[in-house]
């Protein structure tokens, strides 16, 4: 799947969750510095007031299983086309709840832990091909800003490493602007004894320990620890198992930037947002967007 075919499916998915007139209520917050060209730089605060859920395979997104659930972390009531919000991909809900396996055999519980975030293995850039990933993360988030920027391509994805943080953990552009970024070729890349990829033109060296060379600053990895997570039956009674509660740290970047085949440094932070969100699940009738 291609990164413009992945935020269209995003967007035809949100028109199905736009709120009733009693749907959307929740607390939560965001707020960090974002560095995106031509749309913002600096401080920024969502200020979010709209939340909802969406449990399992949906027409706009049929590649997910009945186990996925979609949260939607919005400032605004209105369709996602005309918003600024965070959607948030959970691949299977009862694995970070701990709800036994689909043959029955137990799970452990992932409330209460730091799940790593990263980019689906099915967003790549255009004309890149889409390679298996032996163990995905289960999580993964995409920050829009159609309110904010107005632009075709305005959406940033949680990374699990992006180049170029802050000793303070912000992401900010360099006097002079931004260099390039450099991808090697697979002939200048080799692979390092930690399971690392080294240049062989002496560039940057990713393992384990994050990234050394090219890109001066940190490397910084996206997580959300869930505390309560909704089980996904829309005619769920027991309150408790409605609720949907978790912190986060997003590092977002432009998933453009990442170097084909995982080779050199990690795309360049374009943003660093905290957040947590609390809400309930609520049924209600799908928006309807024309007479």
């Amino acid at each position: 799947m291609s990164f413009i075919f992945r935020l269209a499916s995003v967007a035809a998915l949100l028109v199905a969750v736009a709120p009733a007139c009693s749907l959307g209520s929740g607390t939560g917050s965001c707020s960090g510095t974002l560095d995106v060209p031509d749309c913002w730089s600096g401080p920024f605060d969502l200020h979010p007031d709209f939340f909802a859920a969406v449990p399992g395979a949906t027409p706009e997104y049929p590649q997910t299983s009945n186990d996925a659930l979609q949260i939607r972390i919005q400032h605004g009531g209105d369709l996602e086309t005309f918003s600024d919000g965070i959607i948030i991909l959970v691949d299977d809900a009862g694995e970070i709840r701990g709800d036994p396996a689909a043959d029955g055999s137990p799970r452990p519980s992932l409330l209460g832990q730091a799940l790593v975030v990263a980019l689906p293995p099915s967003v790549v850039p255009s004309g890149v091909p889409v390679t298996p990933v032996a163990a995905p993360r289960i999580v993964s988030a995409a920050l829009y800003l159609d309110n904010t920027c107005r632009t075709q391509n305005d959406a940033l994805y949680a990374m699990d490493a992006v180049s170029g943080v802050d000793a303070d953990g912000e992401c900010r552009s360099p006097e002079g602007g931004e260099p390039p970024l450099s991808c090697p070729s697979a002939a200048t890349a080799v692979t390092g004894a930690d399971g690392g990829v080294a240049m062989a033109d002496g560039g940057a060296v990713l393992a384990d320990a994050g990234v050394a060379g090219t890109i001066p600053g940190r490397i910084g990895t996206s997580t959300i620890t869930f505390t309560h997570l909704f089980d996904g039956n829309p005619d769920e009674s027991n309150a408790s198992e409605r609720l949907s509660e978790a912190t986060f740290e997003f590092y977002v970047a432009d998933p453009r930037n990442v170097c084909p085949g995982g080779l050199g440094p990690p795309p360049r932070c374009e943003g660093h947002l905290k957040g947590q969100f609390k809400f309930y699940f609520q049924r209600g009738r799908p928006a309807q967007p024309f007479p």
